[in-house]
């Protein structure tokens, strides 16, 4: 394995991974783990993946709705209604659009609330109406994430 530095960045290898004109939904929540999302979307657009970013309020405290646009050339969804235009932005839609969703990274906090249909914010009630496969990368250090409690909260 080579090193490289931390400004070259490489996305994962997703070639011939079966995602051509997949729809995805990328669910970004406030982690620091939150700047890998960059390269998990340039990963599944250059595997042709349209990418759809729907970020907690607290994940746009890691990362910035604006970077997070440029990469995918659509505007990145965190509340339910547009702050431009009070345009609504349905995750009833999102979930019917999908053909999978991602949430990554994935706190405790939002594991606790998808687990507990606590439905607070736009990635947890899109996620809630999702019909498509939902797959989660949660991001937590290891005493967070071994504690029994963590997995009494979460359990599904």
């Amino acid at each position: 394995m080579t090193n490289r530095p931390c400004s070259d960045p490489q996305p994962p290898n997703l070639g011939g991974s079966g995602l051509k004109g997949k729809k995805i939904v990328l669910g970004i929540t406030g982690s620091i783990a939150a700047y890998k999302a960059c390269l998990i979307i340039r990963g599944l657009i250059k595997a042709g993946a349209e990418v759809q970013v729907v970020i907690t309020p607290a994940g746009k405290e890691f990362i910035t709705p604006i970077t997070l646009s440029a990469l995918t050339h659509k505007p990145v969804i965190s509340e339910f209604f547009s702050q431009r235009d009070g345009t609504w932005n349905s995750h009833v839609d999102l979930g019917l659009w999908a053909d999978a969703m991602l949430i990554a990274p994935c706190t405790a906090s939002t594991l606790g609330k998808m687990a507990n249909g606590i439905a607070d914010n736009m990635l947890i009630t899109t996620y809630l109406s999702m019909k498509a496969p939902v797959f989660i990368a949660p991001a937590m250090d290891s005493t967070t994430i071994l504690r029994k409690k963590t997995w009494k909260a979460n359990a599904y």
